[in-house]
């Protein structure tokens, strides 16, 4: 086959395989949270600005299900078609064999293949959008003689608005594009026209809706990021954090693609490297350097963060398999084939670990605390503890916070009304559920090890105290996974104060 045929084939085997995965994996916690919040609409969100949670919602709106398949599928799509996109934005710079390099790489990256094209999170539409805005600049923002069509700039002004809606990281993006266009001749020459200053503006009306939320609640969602990034836990340095995300940036890309991007990336921005080089490489490095930053001096950030800059890593990564599959495309082939073969068992173990328990029953006869926790089933075992007044709307379900109410709400369904205690609510705190309203009897459901019944039960008591009082004696409900019991939940009724 020739180049586009085999890496359409291997998208085409990707797709069917995130399908599989989309109708098998649980949602996740924070994929719960998404469809849970967005049951009421809103212009933003606490965590993050609206398009990642809206597409998921649109889905389940539109199909009158909360199927995890359904509310998946955008971001499926949208996986793929970022995958087509990176091929061609890297075809069109460094050729065919780099453009298939770096959409075969990118597809098989655990974070891109799993995470990002896959889950109801706002990596997948931020990943789209941004590559859309390169895909519609390349290659002749960065030659000198290259002069774009307004229609171009308004397209990736309206792309660029779209990863705006999506998640924060693309102000990083457009930061970088702007020194790229300020520090080269071509990108001055472009400043002097009118495509540029039109993108800018059709992207602002990206955050419009953004600012409008947070102006109406006390600027919580950017309160909120920016104290995740200065938690320092009483301390300046934190190298142990670093390190620790330096190995996670290294697992969701892929070890050998990691090496690869940061020696590429190390070699873009050298005083000898060519325009292209230097595009792609400012693009990857400000997100990563900044992130990279953020790890050293906080004990909280994640490694996921600075995912957006790798994403522009992977044209560079391309330009180096196309130089190896020159001098080597056996080996190529090889590595790519173990790395493939690798990531595929390591999900499909996933899959069977979720559904059976079976690396663990050997050992344990109930879940240890390391093994599958909470946040990674379906919480099958809450409709039978939880009262039937609930789902015909004449009881209340309380979380103790905003990770255990998006799982519960997501098990019960929609017609149950939610509350969460104001410890941890995130977004829960700005929802106004009408059908709370004259209601004053309920029912606490929190998650628990199953070595922990006690501790826990004497921790939800005292955080009840504020609102509530609590009813009668509490009773227990085992989640199990095919007959394993792997976590607790402690139930007891409650009324408002």
């Amino acid at each position: 086959m020739d180049t586009r045929a085999k890496l359409f084939t291997l998208l085409a085997a990707l797709l069917v395989a995130r399908l599989a995965l989309s109708g098998l994996i649980p949602l996740t916690v924070d994929e719960s949270y998404a469809i849970a919040a967005s049951r009421w609409h809103s212009l933003s969100y606490f965590d993050h600005p609206p398009l990642g949670f809206a597409l998921g919602r649109m889905m389940a709106d539109l199909f009158g299900t909360e199927s995890r398949i359904i509310v998946r599928m955008p971001y499926v799509i949208l996986g793929t078609l970022s995958a087509v996109l990176l091929f061609d934005i890297t075809r069109r710079v460094y050729g065919e064999i780099a453009g298939f390099w770096a959409a075969a790489w990118y597809s098989i990256a655990p974070f891109f293949f799993i995470a990002a094209g896959h889950f109801v999170l706002p990596d997948g539409p931020l990943n789209f959008g941004l590559l859309l805005c390169v895909w519609a600049l390349t290659p002749d923002v960065f030659l000198e003689d290259g002069e774009i069509a307004l229609w171009r700039w308004l397209l990736a002004g309206a792309a660029l608005g779209l990863a705006l809606l999506s998640k924060y990281q693309a102000v990083l993006f457009a930061a970088a594009a702007f020194v790229f266009l300020v520090t080269t001749p071509a990108g001055r020459k472009n400043l002097a026209r009118l495509g540029p200053w039109a993108a800018i503006a059709l992207a602002s009306l990206g955050a419009v809706p953004i600012l409008v939320w947070n102006a109406e609640h006390h600027w919580a969602s950017f309160a909120f990021q920016s104290g995740r990034a200065l938690t320092d836990g009483g301390r300046l340095f934190h190298p142990g954090n670093l390190i620790v995300t330096l190995a996670g940036q290294a697992a969701y890309v892929w070890p050998t693609t990691w090496l690869a991007a940061m020696f590429m990336l190390w070699r873009s921005l050298r005083r000898a490297a060519g325009p292209a080089d230097r595009f792609f490489g400012l693009l990857a490095f400000l997100p990563i350097a900044f992130f990279d930053i953020v790890a050293l001096f906080t004990r909280n950030s994640l490694p996921h963060w600075p995912m957006s800059g790798f994403l522009f890593a992977f044209p560079l990564v391309g330009k180096w398999s196309a130089m190896r599959f020159q001098a080597n495309r056996r080996r190529l082939h090889v590595d790519f084939g173990v790395a493939a073969t690798l990531v595929s068992v390591l999900a499909v173990a996933f899959v069977i670990q979720l559904h059976t328990a079976m690396f663990t029953r050997p050992f344990f006869k109930r879940s240890p605390t390391f093994d599958m926790d909470w946040q990674s089933l379906d919480w099958t075992a809450v409709r039978q503890a939880v009262p039937a007044d609930a789902f015909s709307g004449k009881a209340f379900v309380v979380a103790p916070d905003w990770a255990q109410a998006a799982k519960i709400a997501v098990a019960l369904g929609p017609k149950v009304p939610m509350e969460v205690l104001p410890r941890d609510p995130r977004h829960f705190q700005f929802i106004h559920d009408p059908r709370l309203v004259g209601l004053c009897c309920g029912v606490f459901v929190g998650v628990t090890p199953l070595d922990r019944r006690d501790k826990k039960e004497a921790f939800y008591r005292a955080a009840l105290t504020d609102a509530h009082f609590v009813l009668g004696a509490s009773h227990w409900a085992v989640q199990k996974i095919d007959g394993y019991p792997v976590f607790a939940l402690f139930i007891v009724e409650v009324e408002k104060r």
